[in-house]
Parts: C-alpha cells; sequence; structure tokens
C-alpha cells in the first residue's frame, strides 16, 4: 500500500493508505478530525488540464490551499464522495510530499 494526500477534504488535508485505481473508504471521527468525515472513492491518474481544474477549484474554495500551486508530481486527484457528495480532489504521494516540504531552505532529508 502506499501513502497519499488528499487535499481540501472538508478543509483538510487527509492521508490515506492505498492503491492507484483501488477503491478504498475512509472515516475519520469528529472527535478525531474535528468534523465527521466518510470518504468513498479511488485515487486515479488523469490528464494534467483536469489535474489543473480541479487543484484550482480546491484552491477558489479556500485560499488556505494555494500552496497547491507549487505540486509538480503526477497529476492525482480523488474521485468519490465525501459525507455522501461527490467531489473530485486533488492528491499527492506522502514521499513527494515529503521531498517538496524538506526541500525548501534550510532543509534536509536522507532516504535510507
Amino acid at each position: 500500500m502506499t501513502e497519499f494526500m488528499i487535499y481540501g477534504v472538508k478543509g483538510k488535508s487527509i492521508v490515506v493508505d492505498t492503491e492507484i485505481g483501488m477503491p478504498f473508504s475512509f472515516f475519520c471521527s469528529e472527535e478525531e478530525c474535528g468534523v465527521e468525515i466518510h470518504m468513498e472513492g479511488v485515487i486515479k491518474r488523469v490528464k494534467f488540464d483536469e489535474y489543473i481544474a480541479v487543484r484550482n477549484s480546491v484552491i477558489s474554495a479556500n485560499e488556505d490551499f494555494k500552496v497547491l500551486k507549487e505540486l509538480i508530481g503526477e497529476p492525482l486527484i480523488f474521485e468519490g464522495k465525501v459525507n455522501g457528495e461527490k467531489v473530485k480532489l486533488p492528491v499527492e504521494g506522502v514521499r513527494e510530499f515529503s521531498e517538496r516540504f524538506l526541500s525548501r531552505e534550510g532543509s534536509y532529508h536522507i532516504y535510507p
């Protein structure tokens, strides 16, 4: 299994452990996440223009996600339902997230 970061899930970034193309479900209680989140869907590869449209939609809904403009990795989205509502949300592999985060000035990363 691979860990992925899904952005814009009820204003949060959620890490899930799944595979590209494999349907999954995820639940986080209000106590754990501040709001109850139930997700069902799939992470999939898409064309870059579809990824950009999904990413921009999330940014326009919540400016806190403007950092997503820095994403340059594989164009991935989550397509499914969050609390019963159909959504498409941008996705990034956790490894890519770590590399992007740690590549900032003053940060270092070492892989075994």
